[in-house]
């Protein structure tokens, strides 16, 4: 289903490189260059402008142009991985992240991009999810897909990759899709267990970020990056999460967006049911099955006033209106320290940096013993040994073995139906 919008015309390539520009100088956030933009009109007009603003400006941030060379050696860097720029302004550029007020300038795109103009829904969730988290997301996915829609997630390990695998293989119905928003360049492929996974989103759905091509992911990236997640997004569904989840802001990020925000409840013995639970207790919607997303998605795209046209583009400089203040750039000051605090979000940064990167790039396993990570796909719901056997990809003989050791060790407990589930503590 797609956002019945009107589309702006096409950039100029000049403005579109002054945009990139804009957008890669230092200092210069998403809120800055919005107000620069509404300001003058144009990246060109702006950057024009910067000498007078620079000379008005009293503060330590000072605003250094992105070099021209530099700007264009990153588009060539791109074209190299066949990427794409979607520049704020061009018509691809999705409607409802364009709603947010620190909307990225522009990011990079591998494969459908037309899954841009589709409604989607985020799916968020713990990287150690349980079994039954991933087997739950993965109904979700392919549900959501199959009624047409799109599934945003962040390609991380657990919840996200079975969210987007399970939209991956609903794409031959000729269905909705998924995209991929990434911490680190479209390039850079993390955690490299999710090769083949990144292989067919560039394939069969959408790879974004607004980073530059080749860059590693770090934690203070991954805050950022939810927030693309959820401006994607008509409503945020967060799964499995504990209370210290870097999925908690996604979920707030949409509920300061304006959007639905959606918790599938769990067993309060289990901590990663923490973050859901909370949710649900401060306001959000209770998520037993996909008919609960679906009736909220048909519900708000009925409400025109969301779908309203909404492309402040236009690319005409605009004449600056008479200011009697000290200063005519006391608005572009001011989002200067807003980007600043953006950026400086310690509090956000040290949840992801716990979530996200605990385990070093080159060497995502090494931390992990089979024995932990098998435990970790158990909660205080039973669960087929068979259905552990499959998510796990271990051989079943392994599998067993380990079963008996977590068994005697008084971990887990074994149910009729060949189920096996946690022992609550």
């Amino acid at each position: 289903m797609h956002l019945n919008t009107r589309q702006p015309q096409r950039l100029t390539q000049s403005e579109r490189l002054a945009r990139m520009r804009l957008a890669r100088s230092s200092n210069i956030g998403p809120v800055t260059f919005r107000k620069m933009l509404d300001r003058f009109g144009s990246a060109r007009a702006a950057i024009e402008a910067l000498p007078d603003i620079i000379a008005h400006s009293k503060a330590t941030r000072k605003i250094i142009l992105a070099n021209r060379e530099d700007t264009v050696a990153e588009i060539e860097t791109a074209k190299a991985c066949n990427a794409k720029p979607i520049i704020f302004g061009d018509p691809e550029y999705p409607h409802l992240l364009a709603r947010i007020e620190d909307a990225p300038p522009y990011f990079y795109a591998i494969g459908k991009t037309e899954l841009l103009g589709k409604t989607s829904i985020g799916i968020v969730g713990a990287r150690n999810a349980s079994a039954n988290g991933c087997g739950f997301a993965r109904k979700l996915s392919h549900e959501i897909t199959s009624a047409g829609y799109v599934v945003v997630s962040g390609m991380a390990r657990g919840i996200d990759g079975a969210a987007h695998s399970a939209a991956i293989q609903g794409t031959s119905l000729n269905a909705g899709g998924t995209i991929a928003v990434l911490g680190g360049g479209v390039d850079v492929i993390y955690p490299r267990e999710h090769q083949e996974l990144y292989e067919q989103l560039c394939d069969q759905g959408c790879v974004i970020s607004e980073m530059p091509p080749g860059l590693k992911p770090q934690a203070r990236h991954f805050p950022r990056r939810n927030r693309i997640i959820s401006g994607l997004s008509l409503g945020t569904v967060v799964i499995e999460a504990g209370r210290n989840s870097g999925s908690l802001i996604t979920a707030r990020f949409a509920a300061e967006q304006g959007r639905d925000v959606f918790a599938v409840p769990g067993s309060p013995t289990d901590p990663r049911a923490a973050g859901p639970n909370s949710l649900i207790r401060d306001g959000a919607i209770l998520c037993d099955s996909a008919d609960v997303i679906l009736d909220a998605i048909r519900s708000a795209e009925q409400n025109a006033q969301l779908f309203e046209e909404f492309h402040p583009f236009n690319t005409n400089a605009r004449k600056s209106s008479a200011d009697t203040t000290l200063s005519p750039y006391d608005e572009i000051f001011a989002s200067l320290d807003q980007d600043a605090a953006i950026r400086n979000d310690k509090n956000n940064t040290q949840l992801v940096e716990k979530n996200e990167l605990s385990q070093k790039i080159s060497e995502p396993d090494l931390a992990l013993k089979t024995t932990e990570r098998l435990y970790e796909l158990l909660s205080s719901s039973p669960l087929l040994i068979d259905e552990l056997i499959r998510t796990s990809d271990l051989p079943a003989e392994q599998v067993s073995t380990i079963l008996i050791e977590l068994e005697l060790a008084g971990r887990v407990e074994r149910h009729p139906g060949n189920r096996v589930s946690r022992i609550a503590k």
